[in-house]
């Protein structure tokens, strides 16, 4: 079957039969090991009746894949890493709706092996930061404090790590994910973009920028991990507790719980967490820009002190 669209994101090459704009365009990449994206009429077997099928939130796990819906509009299943189907319900809009390139993509880079993480990503000096912390913490308006700063974006929201399984981790990479990034109006205004458009579902009433300021590396080592207002103080944490506070803000924990390799996620999220510093940082407060841009100056003089 031919597949027309080309798309990269998380060190993942994706061919489908239907355009993904949440995702790098890649029309000229080669790939051994594409994710393909194609539409069916129908899933066979169903689901339910895979082996090993157990429900987890709106979806199932079973032992080769995933189902997962979003209402009426769209059912996926997603098998072994490699293949993702998709069925149109009765409210299909005729595009891919947001979940696919959030917790379908997670999930089925989970999958691969890597490990998904609810953060923020910034390069900083070549190397990569991330920004996890609770929802309302501020992980987004940091990410483009600092980007306003120099430090382009890598990924935001679901940061996906390869994790080396040798014992030093020196080719522990964060990978470039979606190049979009969603802000609160007033600070998508001011940042510059390529452009920014309201995001109709979201209930804070965010926006989706493109920010001009991107990596451009295609996997960046990282440098650090802030975890805004954990509560932990703001220095690094020992080495026995920072993966007890890493495991929080793994991305779409539930699920991750139910796959089959959970063991291997909590294995690299354990050697992630011995390998890279994680801090703890205040949560946003202020929000005039002459604070926003004391804050992010005081990230970068900690992270390059």
């Amino acid at each position: 079957m031919d597949l027309p669209y080309r798309a990269r994101a998380f060190g993942i090459d994706w061919r489908s039969d239907i355009p993904l704009p949440g995702f790098d365009d890649a029309t000229d990449v080669a790939s051994d090991r594409p994710v393909v994206v194609r539409r069916v009429a129908d899933f066979d077997p169903p689901p339910s009746a895979r082996p090993g099928a157990r429900a987890v939130n709106r979806g199932t796990v079973f032992d080769t894949g995933i189902a997962i819906g979003w209402g009426g509009e769209v059912d996926f299943v997603m098998t072994g890493g490699d293949r993702i189907d998709y069925r149109p319900g009765p409210d299909w809009t005729g595009a891919i709706p947001a979940t696919f390139y959030s917790t379908v993509a997670a999930l089925t880079a989970a999958w691969r092996g890597l490990l998904p993480l609810h953060a923020c990503a910034v390069e900083l000096d070549g190397r990569a930061v991330l920004i996890a912390g609770a929802g309302g913490a501020g992980k987004s308006t940091l990410a483009a404090d600092l980007l306003a700063a120099g430090a382009p974006l890598i990924a935001d929201d679901l940061v996906v790590v390869r994790v080396d399984p040798a014992r030093v981790g020196a080719r522990d990479r964060v990978l470039r994910g979606r190049p979009t990034i969603r802000l609160h109006p007033a600070t998508a205004a001011v940042l510059d973009t390529i452009d920014a458009w309201p995001v109709p579902e979201d209930p804070r009433g965010k926006w989706l920028a493109r920010p001009r300021a991107r990596s451009t590396a295609d996997a960046v080592a990282p440098a650090a991990i802030l975890i805004l207002g954990d509560g932990h103080g703001d220095g690094p944490a020992p080495a026995q507790g920072a993966m007890l506070r890493l495991f929080p803000h793994l991305f779409r924990p539930t699920w991750l719980d139910a796959l089959p390799m959970r063991a291997d996620l909590m294995r690299d999220l354990l050697r992630l967490s011995m390998r890279v510093p994680v801090m703890g940082f205040p949560a946003q407060a202020a929000t005039d820009p002459d604070s926003r841009r004391a804050r992010a100056q005081a990230v970068i003089a900690r992270l390059r002190g």
